[in-house]
């Protein structure tokens, strides 16, 4: 069986490419541009440069039925480039172009991976159901792609699933995200600077992630929309203070040190029910194995 994937060499992209090769033929759509050599030559990968303004010329015919696609080519997800405009917005135009090619080949089912900040400033606890509240543009288009690409697909006869998914750490994540600002600090034995991190927050490990996302391929239901997450929340502070007792119990960190940018405390807590009663997703790792994973990647990395 045939799946497809949009941005397979992204961090999240390669790492649902390699887990969904196990049992099926992967059909890599790879951002040119990027490296994807890491991808090449592995069995049942097949990988294809594309861009966006070239996906509709593209033939894969010769490959037959596809089982279901995931879209992951999203531009500007570091936090540098989360409120330019212009790079947001046009990620909206992307998902569209995504549906159109899953429906001239006759995708059944496109699966798109949002995100929990799309309800940053509701102070509620994130269902599915919500009301949006973006804090920022890169929220704000996940917002509106998820609307116009619903819209389509229900236009065409589509199953389409959006995904809220939480904050994400694991082994070859290296953005300026805060645990890899903590942990990369800490292993050089220096004092991490932070807000009075007070906030409730969902942390979920990559491979918990890439197994959500497998069985919302093959169990999820379509026009629904599914919160991600590990289903447990705990103050960012004490995510912080596993770290650091993990790498050196001795070392100062430097909580409250830093104002907040906003004069609201953001909370992300995800309630998963969904999730789990559709395809019996359960997580493997809590954040004491995950981060442990996390911290031997970067000291192997020579941090």
């Amino acid at each position: 069986m045939n799946v497809l994937i949009l941005g397979a060499n992204g961090f999240l992209g390669s790492h649902l490419c390699y887990e969904l090769s196990k049992k099926y033929n992967v059909i890599a759509f790879v951002t040119q541009g990027f490296d994807y050599s890491y991808l090449v030559n592995k069995e049942n990968i097949n990988c294809i440069e594309f861009t966006f303004n070239n996906i509709q010329s593209l033939d894969i015919s010769s490959f037959g039925s596809i089982e279901f696609m995931f879209h992951m080519a999203w531009a500007g997800v570091s936090t540098s480039h989360k409120n330019e405009a212009e790079t947001q917005v046009q990620n909206v135009i992307y998902g569209i172009k995504a549906l159109e090619f899953a429906n001239r080949w006759h995708i059944p089912k496109v699966i798109v991976p949002g995100s929990a900040s799309e309800y940053a400033c509701g102070n509620q606890i994130i269902n599915g159901t919500n009301i949006p509240a973006p804090s920022d543009m890169y929220s704000a288009s996940k917002v509106a792609t998820r609307y116009v690409c619903q819209t389509y697909a229900m236009q065409h006869s589509i199953e389409f699933i959006w995904c809220n998914v939480t904050s994400i750490y694991g082994p070859g994540r290296n953005d300026n995200n805060l645990i890899t600002y903590a942990i990369k600090t800490l292993l050089k034995k220096e004092k991490p600077s932070f807000t009075g991190l007070e906030q409730e927050w969902d942390y979920l490990y990559i491979d918990d992630l890439i197994y959500a996302l497998v069985l919302l391929g093959e169990r999820g239901i379509g026009g629904k929309v599914y919160p991600i997450g590990s289903g447990e929340h705990h103050k960012m502070s004490d995510y912080v203070k596993v770290i650091r007792d993990m790498i050196d119990p001795t070392l100062p960190l430097g909580i409250g040190d830093l104002p907040y940018k906003n004069k609201t405390i953001d909370n992300q807590v995800l309630d998963i029910t969904a999730l789990v009663e559709d395809t019996g997703f359960k997580p493997k790792f809590n954040f004491q194995q995950g981060i442990k994973e996390t911290i031997d990647y970067f000291k192997k990395q020579g941090v």
